[in-house]
């Protein structure tokens, strides 16, 4: 497996997960699932990690403060509004202030890479 981006000079994956749990994509607790996974299958992950799997709440979760950085996942408009289709697909109760379920899976059925990073990214979520 090929190491995670998890540092500030190098925040591409930390910043698809923060992207994905700020649009709502994932709970919380998938979150945090998905920290013990990083955990389990990095040979090492920054400091910063075992502070974010003491968070309570994701209310809690104020990258800078507690990372020292804020992670951002380089994408585009596009690529943004099919993660917003991968929400409406997974939950029927997801709501985007962006963008029309109808579009967003449109935008999704158009970037079919975004369902496949998200699957990488998560393997241990089903849907």
């Amino acid at each position: 497996m090929a190491g995670l981006r998890l540092t500030k000079d190098n925040c591409e994956d930390i910043g698809f997960v923060k992207s994905c749990l700020f649009a709502g994509i994932v709970s919380f607790d998938e979150f945090k699932q998905w920290l013990f996974w990083a955990v389990e299958n990095e040979e090492e992950v920054p400091n910063y990690f075992w502070d974010l799997i003491e968070l309570k709440e994701k209310v809690d979760f104020k990258p800078l403060k507690i990372m020292g950085f804020t992670p951002y996942w380089l994408h585009s408009s596009d690529e943004g509004d099919a993660l917003d289709g991968l929400g409406f697909k997974r939950n029927p109760d997801f709501t985007s202030d962006a963008i029309s379920r109808t579009d967003a899976l449109r935008k999704l059925a158009k970037n079919p890479h975004i369902e496949k990073r998200f699957r990488e990214t998560f393997p241990f979520i089903e849907f």
